[in-house]
């Protein structure tokens, strides 16, 4: 059995007849007709009635040309991936987001990326104050979020702030102090705060007792938290807009801490197509933003 023989059988079906089928393939009506019978013989049974006009499947030729309709698609997904690795693209690109990053943003990009690039997998990595040593170990090709950078190594471009909010529950025994909570006070209630996801890793941000933290790694987990008077955090402004303007939450200091997204990458290592996309897409838009 052959592709070609199923490839015949199946245009042959879609043609409707034999003769249709010799035209589309360029060939003789005679070398279609020995195709069929040389995959019937190897089968053992027939595909096709030739007791009327058109020839008609079988019982057994249409359960067959389904599972043969099967693997000549998945043949030309296999010719369309060689094609695309041959020009370079790479078979995936992995991401390391912040927790922080705005969704939309990101779901608006990965849209366009995934109908230029069908074949290439992306791999989301939902980081944690550790983006840069995502990259900086290989585990990551991109990087969207805070960068530290503390070796130097990384190419980073600016992208856009975000403002990191200091709130509780109106519940809350800090809820009365209503954006004037002294440090002495906040230190006095459990602080929840985002843990970093790389193990090896140290870092915290703003802590104000760490002897009095509940660790998370994701802020639903901490907006839950934090809705229901488990202690106070700092949240991005986007996420809790909402909860602020209906006062489920209440804000504790004057001025939010403003956080600085990049993207980054390796300085030694070269992106390919998929990568440059992803990267003109996000510094061209911040741009023309700016303007």
């Amino acid at each position: 059995m052959t592709l070609d023989q199923l490839q015949v059988l199946q245009t042959i079906v879609k043609s409707g007849s034999f003769r249709a089928a010799s035209l589309e393939l360029h060939r003789a009506q005679s070398a279609v007709s020995y195709s069929i019978r040389s995959l019937e013989n190897e089968l053992g049974f027939k595909l096709f009635s030739r007791d009327q006009y058109r020839p008609q499947l079988t019982p057994q030729g249409r359960a067959f040309l389904k599972k043969a309709d099967d693997l000549i698609f998945q043949f030309d997904e296999l010719e369309e991936t060689a094609e695309f690795l041959k020009r370079g693209h790479e078979p995936i690109i992995r991401l390391a987001v912040s927790a922080m990053w705005p969704l939309p943003l990101l779901v608006t990009a990965l849209k366009e990326f995934t109908s230029r690039f069908p074949q290439t997998e992306i791999k989301i990595i939902h980081d944690v104050l550790s983006a840069d040593e995502q990259l900086l170990e290989d585990r990551a090709d991109l990087a969207l979020a805070v960068i530290f950078n503390d070796r130097s190594l990384l190419v980073t471009e600016e992208l856009f702030p975000v403002n990191m909010v200091a709130v509780c529950s109106a519940k809350h025994p800090l809820a009365k102090f209503k954006g004037k909570a002294p440090n002495s006070e906040l230190a006095k209630y459990p602080q929840v705060v985002m843990s970093t996801t790389v193990k090896s890793s140290n870092r915290s941000a703003g802590i104000i007792n760490p002897d009095h933290v509940i660790s998370v790694q994701d802020y639903l987990t901490k907006k839950a938290f934090l809705m229901d008077g488990l202690g106070w955090g700092r949240m991005p402004e986007h996420v809790i807009k909402e909860e602020i303007k209906d006062k489920s939450f209440v804000t504790l200091l004057p001025k939010p801490q403003v956080a600085q997204l990049y993207i980054a990458r390796h300085s030694q290592k070269e992106l390919g197509p998929c990568g440059k996309f992803l990267w003109d897409y996000f510094s061209n838009r911040q741009k023309k933003k700016l303007k």
